[in-house]
């Protein structure tokens, strides 16, 4: 009897913590006003990375970028579609890169991370991200 008692204790309180999710804004994130929302550190060397979108499409995998422009809108959890002054990017936003920021498609942003070119899709892997 014991052992049901602790097995359904457990299992509520499992239950619980998976339903909060990360739908809190205490993270930052990117917020359209129509979906639900949802740092790293290190040496970046600017005068390698590319810094736009059309040089980001044509650029090798792992190549660093640091782009400026707004997010237009969010594809998934933690993808998103990046638009600056030459074009259209999907990014990966990594969850601490909102570093507690709220943006909005009318904010621009400018984000730091890697290309990441892969078989038939290229994308930035964004690390870090702040608000102009």
């Amino acid at each position: 009897m014991k052992k049901a008692i602790i097995l359904t204790t457990l299992l509520a309180v499992s239950t619980v913590s998976m339903a909060k999710g990360d739908d809190d804004h205490r993270h930052g994130g990117y917020h359209d006003g129509k979906a639900k929302t949802h740092q790293s550190q290190g040496f970046f060397d600017e005068s390698l990375a590319v810094k736009s979108v059309a040089d980001a499409l044509k650029a090798t995998d792992d190549t660093p970028a640091l782009l400026e422009g707004q997010i237009v809108k969010q594809i998934d959890k933690d993808e998103f579609i990046f638009k600056d002054a030459t074009g259209e990017i999907e990014i990966d936003v990594s969850k601490r890169a909102w570093n507690g920021l709220n943006i909005g498609p009318q904010d621009t942003i400018q984000i730091r991370g890697k290309v990441d070119n892969d078989w038939n899709k290229v994308q930035v892997d964004v690390k870090q991200i702040t608000k102009k």
